[in-house]
């Protein structure tokens, strides 16, 4: 875990939550009374990585101030600091001007509520040999009309209001030396799926890991109250991560 570099990207504007979260930076929002990216933060260095920075926006002091109270009480071998982007590099844009390296790097925003084993995770990545590793997880959505099942302008079936499940791109994800060469030499600012399709027009190996773990992205008022109803449901174990990753509670 020394040789992994964890960027948690915590400078988005949180446009969506903005109604609920009263001039609170949506990474300090708290859920099962810890704030996102603490929670987050404690669960990676909880993991063994040792190398972590946190990506805030020109208006993330109170992040950065939260974020240097919680570094006192880490382990001894992590090392926690900042990137502060000036301008806007798009939601991955970041892994373009961190310095890694040669490290393996680890992404992953910081509205996301989990309890993901990282170090599983790391572990995948390094067993497969790849390039990019990335989180994927079903999603499921209503339509709201119905379906057609054709062939050519022949109607063979009619599925009516059908529920469609989706693989979905659980925002973390895990780069090599070459797949971060790949971001550092792209235009900013880009995105997380820019830099997934780069890769992949550079020859990268790109893979996914489907990790079937509790995982809620926070980014409207609906989402952060089922998020704190579900951690208020939860043992108290969930609400803190312990000192190992097997120790850190299973939500439901």
């Amino acid at each position: 875990m020394s040789d992994i570099h964890a960027i948690v990207q915590a400078g988005g504007a949180g446009q969506r939550i903005s109604a609920v979260a009263h001039g609170t930076p949506k990474p300090l929002l708290a859920v099962g009374g810890v704030p996102m990216v603490e929670r987050l933060l404690q669960q990676l260095a909880a993991s063994g990585i040792q190398r972590i920075t946190v990506v805030i926006g020109p208006n993330g002091q109170d992040i950065r101030t939260r974020v240097q109270r919680l570094a006192e009480s880490l382990p001894g071998l992590v090392t926690l600091d900042f990137f502060e982007e000036h301008t806007a590099l798009g939601n991955a844009g970041a892994l373009g001007e961190v310095d890694t390296g040669d490290s393996h790097v680890l992404l992953c925003f910081a509205d996301l509520v989990t309890d993901l084993d990282f170090a599983h995770m790391v572990e995948i990545h390094t067993r497969r040999g790849c390039n990019v590793t990335l989180t994927s997880h079903i999603e499921h959505h209503q339509l709201t009309l119905g379906e057609l099942v054709v062939d050519g302008d022949a109607v063979k079936g009619y599925l009516e209001k059908p529920r469609k499940a989706f693989l979905i791109c659980s925002g973390i994800a895990m780069f090599d030396a070459r797949a971060m060469r790949v971001a550092r030499a792209l235009a900013r600012p880009f995105g997380l799926s820019g830099l997934v399709l780069a890769a992949l027009a550079d020859g990268c190996r790109v893979t996914h890991w489907q990790h079937r773990a509790y995982w809620i992205d926070v980014n409207t008022p609906e989402l952060l109250a089922r998020a704190r109803d579900d951690l208020e449901h939860t043992s108290p174990r969930a609400r803190i991560p312990d000192a190992t990753p097997q120790n850190v509670g299973a939500m439901p």
